[in-house]
């Protein structure tokens, strides 16, 4: 994918993303946890695979990943909540979707890393079903973050989402070098005024929720990126 990879948390956002030039789309809910699985009747409604003749509406028509995430807060999961995401993935994959977002994290000798057993078996599983796996931003959180890219290149993840260029862009600099067989998807803060940072560091994609100070998606704003990302001057 080249361009911008939007975090949408409608329906109505989503299509209103799409037809503003999104690239990609990542379906999430409840922004004020940092994002958890959408309803199914909502994934119903955005999926490739299904029609909605009474209503009109159809499904997307760009590429969509589903964060996987039952709850806020913290990413460490009990057995339950595993089995949960395992059974929602394969859902997720009969929808027609392009991935699934998500993480696991485990503490071990009081630092924090990547479940590795876990995240293993999921990407393997979303693999088999033909979907992308995406480490999602609980990467942000590893104390050594370019370890973290060889355990998530070792549990298979295709991608990984990381706000590092918000903190130290040199760092996210770093990590892209580092990076030898997983694509490191930038965002955190990405708006017009810093996208073409990210362009000039050599990124053809990037992410964003393009919310405005009120929480809505700014189409405008989003537009301007995608054209950033074209190469049409601000």
């Amino acid at each position: 994918m080249k361009g911008v990879e939007v975090c949408v948390f409608s329906v109505d956002d989503a299509f209103a993303a799409e037809a503003a030039g999104a690239a990609r789309l990542e379906l999430c809910a409840d922004y004020h946890v940092g994002g958890v699985t959408p309803a199914l009747a909502d994934l119903k409604r955005l999926s490739p695979l299904f029609a909605h003749e009474d209503t009109g509406l159809r499904g997307l028509r760009v590429p969509a990943v589903v964060m996987l995430r039952e709850r806020g807060g913290d990413f460490s999961y009990s057995k339950k909540e595993k089995k949960w995401m395992v059974e929602t993935l394969k859902l997720i994959a009969k929808l027609g979707f392009q991935g699934v977002v998500f993480g696991a994290l485990e503490k071990k000798s009081g630092r924090w890393g990547l479940d590795r057993a876990f995240c293993a078996h999921a990407c393997e599983l979303a693999h088999s079903l033909g979907l992308e796996a995406v480490l999602h931003r609980a990467f942000d959180e590893l104390p050594t973050p370019f370890n973290a890219i060889d355990d998530a290149e070792g549990c298979g993840f295709d991608r990984i989402l990381t706000g590092w260029g918000s903190v130290k862009m040199e760092t996210l600099k770093m990590l892209k070098w580092h990076a030898q067989h997983i694509e490191i998807l930038p965002g955190g803060g990405i708006r017009p005024e810093n996208v073409m940072h990210y362009k000039d560091l050599g990124f053809i994609e990037v992410h964003t929720s393009s919310r405005n100070h009120q929480g809505v998606l700014d189409v405008e704003q989003l537009k301007a990126m995608v054209d950033a990302m074209k190469g049409v001057p601000l």
